[in-house]
């Protein structure tokens, strides 16, 4: 304990000058390689661009070449390095072996950001089992298939992943009862794997945005008393953004986490510490 300082009043602290305890390099991704699935969403695009801005060079995974090709252009444009693959999350053997093309590129494959996924607002009794399907394919089969792949390219090495989950895994939301099953899924997932690949050096943590508006939720925003009526359940007034994200994304591949695993953050503005209630 001898490198402690003493504090007024008697004690010490382990934390030494900041010049030695490497802050802020230690949300660097200098030398990482990054796998986002998803990366031409909205998210997954935010967080891509993210992850690259810290230093790591992202592979963007996901089924629509264009939307690949846009978000690597924008990465690239930051004069940061990119490459894509085009690849099918609702099936493991696809994203398997795009996985394993990622971790050829370099020999290595050091943080995966799981950030696909297809959102079904329905009434709970009108659900086919063909929309249940659907829905469980992409956001829990294919999540825990990409953990998996994942998993088996990091090895020894250790490595960060990250899955995106949903408020709907804690709390309930008319019309989406199979897409808060699949994230409450994922978040329950998050541990189990936590737990179970501790031992390898491998982080699994999760990102919980509440309302952010994407591509995706943009027709929600385009019915003024649907907004107003969430916008009214968050405390700091607004909807978030996607680079609302981004930086818990950083915070969580880099080695600024190094200590945190099985856990989720929630990116939403406040909605759960409120309970749900209107502010009014």
């Amino acid at each position: 304990m001898g490198d402690g300082r003493k504090m007024p009043g008697g004690g010490s602290t382990l934390i030494k000058d900041k010049s030695t305890v490497g802050f802020p390099s230690c949300f660097s991704l200098k030398n990482k390689v990054a796998v986002v699935v998803g990366a031409g969403g909205g998210l997954g695009r935010a967080v891509s661009l993210a992850l690259a801005s810290a230093g790591a060079e992202v592979v963007a995974v996901g089924h629509s070449r264009s939307s690949l090709e846009q978000t690597c252009a924008e990465i690239e444009c930051a004069g940061n390095e990119a490459l894509s693959y085009e690849a099918d999350i609702a099936e493991p053997k696809s994203i398997a072996e795009a996985m394993g093309r990622a971790h050829n590129h370099r020999d290595q494959l050091d943080i995966v950001v799981n950030a696909a996924g297809v959102q079904l607002r329905k009434a709970a009794i009108d659900v086919t089992p063909d929309d249940w399907d659907r829905m469980i394919d992409v956001n829990l089969k294919g999540v825990f298939f990409c953990c998996q792949a994942a998993a088996k390219w990091m090895g020894k090495r250790g490595g960060s992943i990250i899955n995106l989950t949903s408020l709907t895994s804690v709390i309930g939301l008319p019309s989406l009862s199979v897409y808060g099953a699949c994230k409450g899924g994922v978040t329950q997932l998050v541990k189990a794997l936590a737990v179970e690949w501790a031992p390898l050096g491998i982080r699994v943590n999760a990102i919980g945005p509440g309302r952010i508006r994407t591509p995706m939720t943009e027709p929600l925003f385009q019915k003024n008393t649907v907004r107003d009526s969430f916008v009214g359940l968050i405390p700091q007034g607004r909807a978030g953004v996607p680079d609302d994200v981004a930086g818990a994304a950083i915070f969580l591949a880099s080695d600024a986490s190094a200590y945190m695993t099985g856990q989720t953050l929630y990116v939403d503005g406040g909605w759960l510490a409120a309970g749900g209630s209107p502010l009014a």
